[in-house]
């Protein structure tokens, strides 16, 4: 019997389903249609990268939920998630013909009980050949009408992730025009509201890759200095990633220095770091998916005059947020929190338009999730509560003042905010 890959048990899976399904029952739907890869992920355990091609999890309010992926992902899902009903739809070239003497084909497969004959490889499912072939949202969409079907769903109260980047318009719209009975509603946070407090094995997959966070950040650290490229720099995070035990991130670590500064999510150039370059570095450490950001600002020769003095209020900043965190606190407060004590260090005219998000699942492009990220924004009224986990940052960068950027992961918890990475908030010079 094969090991089940997911790293979770399915008590775990079973008790994500009963809570997805307790709200999608408190909304009136009978099913819900999920596209985004970390959703699937929460709900199945899928962790593959085959999600760049259309794959849908199709929960009904009682019945099993039905995975439905492209063919040639039969032995992933077969190996990571049995407990799930899998449809694959192909892509390709079909089947080939039963052989006609099996006393003169060869035996392409072990996996198909012995018998002998020439079989394809599931790898051809999907391959595109010469000839005519069914546009690339025709096979999908009948196969997901199909398992709609059978679920009794098409005259049903269907939630669908409307804003998902992974529902492509050309499929969402095939679909929705077959079900000309059903009720379609935009339930595009469903997921997301259940998946945004982690249960303790999930804390425990966000702390281990914390420790790996400070570890790769401490690595970028000791690589940096004048002369050195940020090729190298980025060397040093990615070999501390995998030795320590990470897999890739959702999201490529941002690597720029002064040259590059302004650009939000660019990341390493070609170029070598100069005595008064200032280097950024931003990055996750990644755990079965779990993500834990943090990021520094590295001064490179030199450190400038007034590196301590911005050093001290943006730290400041930060602890004044994370002394509001706790439950119940909304997320306008804390964001609240951290402009008043920039404003009370005489940078009333710098604001920023959050000072973190909530962080957890992430596939790329992303390691909060698709979309724009839950934010601690100005105004917001989002309820903090014990389980989530954010990014908390306090950047202050062309502050006029000088230039400092701090961000950790921190854990919201019953007694208030835990910091999970600790790499030295000091100023640092290479």
């Amino acid at each position: 019997m094969r090991k089940k890959a997911s790293f979770f048990p399915k008590e775990e899976f079973d008790r994500r389903l009963a809570t997805l399904r307790a709200r999608m029952a408190e909304l009136g739907l009978d099913g819900l249609l999920v596209s985004a890869p970390e959703n699937i992920y929460y709900l199945t355990g899928l962790d593959h990268q085959g999600y760049f091609a259309f794959q849908l999890l199709i929960v009904p309010l009682e019945d099993e939920p039905v995975l439905i992926t492209r063919a040639m992902e039969r032995a992933t899902v077969r190996d990571q998630v049995p407990w799930v009903r899998h449809e694959g739809y192909s892509d390709g070239i079909e089947p080939l013909p039963a052989p006609s003497d099996r006393s003169q084909d060869i035996v392409l497969s072990h996996d198909h009980g012995g018998e002998a004959g020439l079989r394809p490889w599931e790898m051809s499912y999907g391959v595109p050949v010469k000839g005519p072939v069914a546009d690339s949202a025709t096979i999908p969409v009948t196969k997901t009408l199909q398992a709609i079907h059978d679920l009794s769903l098409s005259n049903a109260r269907l939630g669908v992730e409307t804003t998902s980047t992974f529902f492509p318009y050309s499929i969402a719209d095939g679909i929705i025009k077959e079900l000309p009975q059903a009720t379609i509603r935009n339930a595009s946070d469903l997921v997301n509201d259940c998946r945004i407090i982690q249960s303790s094995m999930e804390i425990e997959c966000t702390r281990q890759a914390a420790q790996l966070s400070d570890t790769m950040m401490l690595a970028a650290i000791a690589a940096a200095g004048p002369g050195v490229s940020e090729h190298e720099v980025m060397a040093a995070v990615y070999d501390a990633m995998f030795r320590r035990g990470g897999t890739y991130p959702g999201f490529i670590p941002l690597v720029r220095s002064t040259r590059t500064l302004d650009h939000e999510h660019g990341t390493w150039t070609d170029g070598r770091l100069k005595p008064r370059d200032l280097l950024f570095v931003e990055l996750a450490g990644c755990i079965r998916r779990y993500h834990a950001p943090m990021g520094r600002l590295i001064f490179i020769g030199k450190t400038p005059s007034r590196a301590d003095s911005i050093q001290r209020v943006c730290e400041e900043a930060m602890m004044k947020a994370a002394e509001t965190i706790g439950p119940g606190v909304s997320a306008g407060e804390v964001y609240q929190a951290w402009q008043d004590a920039v404003d009370r260090a005489g940078l009333a005219g710098y604001t920023r338009h959050h000072c973190g998000y909530a962080v957890g699942i992430g596939f790329p492009p992303s390691w909060s999730g698709g979309g724009t990220p839950r934010g601690l924004r100005r105004g917001s009224d989002m309820q903090l509560q014990s389980g989530m986990v954010f990014h908390l940052m306090s950047w202050l960068l062309r502050s006029g003042r000088g230039d400092s950027f701090l961000s950790d992961t921190i854990l919201v918890t019953d007694q208030g905010c835990e910091f999970l990475t600790n790499a030295s908030r000091a100023v640092t010079v290479r």
